[in-house]
């Protein structure tokens, strides 16, 4: 019996593929493709762990590979791997595709190593996971069913700008228990006092990033989605924030009212399905932040997460 996993590198370069399966093969079964209709029909053909793809390839961008590998197989993981910055593939990675990690080239060792250990003992603990689907229906401006107030799951909005607040929580409030916050300190009096399942954030907040403050809350309590908004055409912050908080949706600024509450409506679908099989929760496994900042985020949140735990310790870790 084969104990390894399996793990499908993509790239149109041969020589790296060539040097990605000598890297790899005496740990993993590694399989090799030179172009996305390769690895789909692969991916087709048998089980794969865990599939990392080059994003910049002349038939098949990487985003289109993996959003179309989520659909044949759900349970694999992916990872996008690129040589270059490109904000809109990096956003659609988070939105179509669901990427485990965001890797640039030229890679570190020990990141990518540590990356796809990661990546292929989830997909080993939980060969059965399903991807959760954007929902469909409506297309524009507030939810279209109003939810009675007692079933209504909370969602709080992190954001500096009070008229962005403001519009989030009228666009929202029919179908959702809406909090707002302008400041991560006002947003853990909130978390210490309410159910919260998806959180609305702004990428930076009063001129400090978040993703700190998402990183340890994920770590302690991965029940909480996030839908990230940013006005900033930042693609390193963007990438932080997928490899580090684990964002379930990320919707720029300025806000389409459609395609946001259809990110949150999907944020919302992977809370339920965390609560209903919360053993999903491992697929969400954020990279620890470095952050000198960290150790001072977690101690403000001890009392928190205290709370947190308190209310729902069948789902802490």
């Amino acid at each position: 019996m084969n104990t390894k996993a399996t793990v499908l590198f993509v790239d149109d370069e041969e020589r790296i593929v060539n040097l990605l399966k000598i890297m790899f093969r005496s740990t993993y079964n590694v399989l090799t493709a030179t172009n996305g209709d390769e690895a789909l029909a692969i991916i087709a053909s048998q089980p794969v762990h865990v599939i990392v793809s080059d994003q910049r390839m002349p038939e098949m961008m990487g985003i289109d590979l993996l959003t179309r590998a989520r659909s044949l197989s759900p349970s694999t993981m992916r990872v996008l791997l690129t040589g270059y910055s490109d904000l809109a593939a990096i956003v659609g990675s988070v939105n179509e595709a669901e990427v485990f990690r965001f890797l640039n080239k030229p890679w570190n060792q020990e990141e990518i190593k540590t990356i796809i250990g990661d990546a292929a003992a989830i997909a080993m603990a939980s060969p059965m996971a399903a991807a959760v689907k954007t929902p469909v229906g409506a297309a524009t401006g507030a939810i279209a069913n109003a939810v009675p107030s007692g079933q209504r799951r909370g969602v709080l909005v992190i954001d500096d700008n009070e008229f962005d607040r403001s519009w989030v929580k009228k666009t929202l409030e029919s179908a959702y228990a809406m909090h707002t916050a302008g400041s991560i300190q006002d947003a853990l009096k909130v978390l210490e006092q309410h159910d919260i399942a998806v959180i609305v954030a702004e990428a930076t907040v009063n001129g400090d990033t978040t993703s700190g403050f998402l990183n340890v809350l994920k770590q302690q309590y991965p029940l909480i989605t996030t839908v990230m908004l940013s006005g900033a055409a930042d693609s390193d912050l963007v990438i932080k924030l997928i490899n580090q908080a684990q964002i379930c949706r990320f919707s720029p600024k300025p806000i389409k009212a459609g395609a946001f509450t259809l990110a949150v409506r999907a944020a919302m679908a992977v809370h339920e399905q965390f609560r209903e099989n919360p053993k999903l929760m491992a697929r969400h496994k954020v990279a620890r932040s470095t952050d000198a900042e960290s150790a001072t985020i977690a101690s403000s949140l001890s009392r928190t997460l205290a709370s947190l735990r308190a209310r729902f310790s069948f789902f802490s870790n």
